[in-house]
Order: structure tokens, then C-alpha cells, then sequence
């Protein structure tokens, strides 16, 4: 697929991404765009690349570097980053440089009140969408549960059982 994608759909498209969405919303976003609409990669792509975003140090929406690459090559890598963060790191900037003067605003208050349930609202969201592309058939349905007690147990960190859910789905030729 590298090169399909022009240069200038790839700074459109993750720079709105990442201008209007937060938090496991993103996941949303991404599979509802590049996967359903443009077609760019396939929902098994989308689920290796979130994978391996979740592995590297950072934020896990490193995925827009993954599906970059597999677009445009290492160029629509880069494109894809700074379009996904540039923006957003500058408005931070100049709204935190801001922000002590106007946090006593009733807006500003509105505005932090409202930004809890609505981000636990995109990542149930973010969770929903994933799971509906990740469990395809009933071996990876229970490798889901079992993972989510793992993780609700406490018993592994979680990169741990994400190593092991990979060694347990290689070896199941998954």
C-alpha cells in the first residue's frame, strides 16, 4: 500500500484526529476512518498496529506513525506524527500558558466538569470498538475475558499479559 495515500489526505486527516478527539476516543476515530471509510488499512492491520503502539513508550496513538508508514512510507510516518501532534501541543501550549487566569471563568469550570464523564464515555467507546475488531470467534472471545481478569486480578503487569496474550495467539496460529 505504500504511496497509495497522498501526502496532503494524510496531514488532513491526522490533524483533524488529533484537533477533535481525546483519550480512547481516538481508537474510535481511527477504526471509523481508516479502516470503514478510507480504507487505508485492514481491521487486522489496525489491531497490529494499536498493539504495538500500546508496546512503545509514549502515548499509545503513536499508531498514526504505524499507519503512516503503511500509507506513505517513512515520510507519510513523520507527516502522519506531526499532523497527530503538532497542533494539539501547540493549543496545550497556549492554553496552559492561560489557564490560571481563566480557570475561575464559569466556562472554564463547565469545561473541566464536562471533560470527565465525556472522556470516560470515549474510552468505553474506544473499548467497544476494539473489542467489536479484535473478537472475531470464540478463542479470541475467551482470550478477552481472560485477559480482562488478568487485569482486573492484578496478577501480571500489563505488558506482561500483553507479551503472553501474543505468545498464547501465535501459538494458537490465531
Amino acid at each position: 500500500m505504500t504511496g497509495r495515500v497522498r501526502l496532503s489526505q494524510i496531514l488532513k486527516v491526522f490533524g483533524w484526529i488529533g484537533l477533535t478527539s481525546l483519550g480512547g476516543g481516538r481508537s474510535v476515530y481511527f477504526h471509523a476512518g481508516l479502516v470503514e471509510k478510507r480504507r487505508w488499512i485492514t481491521n487486522h492491520e489496525f489491531i497490529q498496529d494499536l498493539t504495538l503502539s500500546q508496546l512503545t513508550p509514549g502515548p499509545n496513538m503513536l499508531v498514526a506513525v504505524f499507519v503512516g508508514y503503511r500509507a506513505h512510507g517513512l515520510v507519510g510516518a513523520l507527516f502522519a506524527c506531526t499532523a497527530m501532534f503538532l497542533p494539539v501541543c501547540i493549543l496545550t501550549a497556549v492554553i496552559a500558558r492561560h489557564w490560571e487566569t481563566l480557570r475561575e471563568r464559569p466556562w472554564a469550570l463547565a469545561c473541566e466538569r464536562a471533560l470527565a464523564p465525556i472522556g470516560i464515555g470515549l474510552m468505553a467507546a474506544g473499548v467497544y470498538t476494539l473489542a467489536r475488531s479484535g473478537i472475531q470467534d470464540r478463542a479470541t472471545g475467551a482470550l478477552a475475558i481472560l485477559a480482562a481478569a488478568v487485569l482486573y486480578g492484578r496478577w501480571l503487569p500489563p505488558i506482561a499479559l500483553v507479551l503472553a496474550a501474543g505468545f498464547v495467539g501465535w501459538l494458537a496460529g490465531l
